[in-house]
């Protein structure tokens, strides 16, 4: 699936600074999506332009990238078994893209399907653009820092055009792994449940704040491998009144695998490629991290903005920033402070009158 998808597309996560995701999906897609009967997993394939130049490098590289590949194929339709709960009662089959291709040409409107692909931002460069466009292309297996790209999960019907999903589902700044496809995939469900019972954006995105009274009394999980440099534990527990578990990624994989929890949530680092209306064609690689429900995705809380980050959403910083990296790729003591603080907050409000 490749080609333009959106002029303006930001954190495709509902805790996202001033935009969310269920804008980005019309109700009438998701009562169509509930009709589906079958989801079309797509069978990735190495890329030749990208075994090539790593092949030039070394052997051990293009088989790492292979493995890679064989490891997607096995961790998605995995993942989209145990977390897509979206139309239950749909069968899952993985197939290539040829053989979705003849699905497509029968103009069979039994399914939906699901596909893992890089998103990236490039400008127009006619004279008459006035936008940014974000495009969608095989995964990138080395990061290129000067084409921001993050992977996502793009869903479309089998009927319509591959360039234009319905839903574009944001994961982390790497190679998708088995834990990057869990979250994602629950947070896109559970966008998809709220919206479906009649729940605006704009509601779920008061509730949010709100909702992050639900971490009360439970135990914070934290990937070891994913905390700042700088993380200090000793403050970490003074900061939070919660218990907190470290886990190695491993062991937080092994976690999400065997779906049980225990009464925790979990700190993630999502990211999302921000595009502008800018001519100069601006744009920004945004990382915050968040507490989620593991058991739903019900998305708790997300970390303060920062003044940078404040301001580049704001568009004032735009026009100087350029291509540029904002928010926190890892997890400092400063996400713990304000998660608990998000907590005190979230008990003053009163929820009646702040989703009116």
């Amino acid at each position: 699936m490749k080609g333009p998808i959106a002029a303006l597309l930001c954190l495709s996560l509902l805790f996202s600074a001033n935009t969310v995701s269920a804008q980005f999906v019309k109700t009438k897609d998701l009562e169509k999506m509930k009709k589906r009967t079958r989801v079309l997993v797509v069978k990735e394939k190495p890329d030749k332009k990208i075994l090539k130049q790593l092949a030039r490098t070394s052997s051990e590289m293009a088989n790492a990238y292979k493995q890679a590949i064989k490891q997607l194929n096995q961790d998605f339709p995995e993942a989209v078994r145990q977390f897509w709960t979206a139309n239950g009662s749909a069968t899952i089959e993985v197939r290539t893209e040829k053989e979705i291709e003849k699905i497509r040409k029968k103009n069979d409107r039994t399914s939906i399907v699901l596909d893992c692909q890089s998103l990236h931002v490039k400008g127009v460069k006619s004279k008459y653009s006035k936008f940014t466009r974000t495009y969608t292309s095989s995964l990138v297996w080395q990061k290129d820092s000067k084409d921001l790209s993050v992977p996502v999960i793009n869903m479309t019907f089998i009927e319509n055009d591959v360039q234009y999903p319905f839903y574009i589902q944001n994961m982390s700044d790497k190679f998708p792994d088995f834990i990057d496809l869990a979250v994602g995939l629950r947070l896109a469900t559970f966008v998809f449940n709220e919206q479906l019972e009649g729940r605006s954006s704009t509601v779920l995105q008061k509730e949010i704040k709100h909702n992050a009274v639900l971490m009360k009394g439970k135990t914070l999980v934290l990937c070891k491998e994913w905390l700042d440099e700088a993380f200090e534990t000793a403050i970490a527990k003074k900061d939070y009144p919660f218990p907190i578990r470290y886990v190695s990624l491993g062991e937080l994989e092994s976690l999400i695998r065997k779906d049980v929890f225990d009464s925790t949530v979990v700190a993630y680092v999502p990211a999302g490629v921000f595009s502008t209306f800018d001519r100069n064609a601006p744009s920004m690689e945004v990382h915050v991290p968040v507490v989620f429900d593991p058991v739903n995705g019900m998305p708790l809380c997300h970390s303060d903005i920062s003044d940078e980050m404040f301001q580049a959403w704001g568009f004032s910083l735009i026009p100087r920033m350029g291509k540029t990296v904002v928010g926190f790729k890892k997890i400092r003591n400063e996400d713990i402070r304000n998660f608990a603080k998000s907590i005190n907050e979230g008990e003053e409000i009163d929820i009646t009158q702040s989703i009116k």
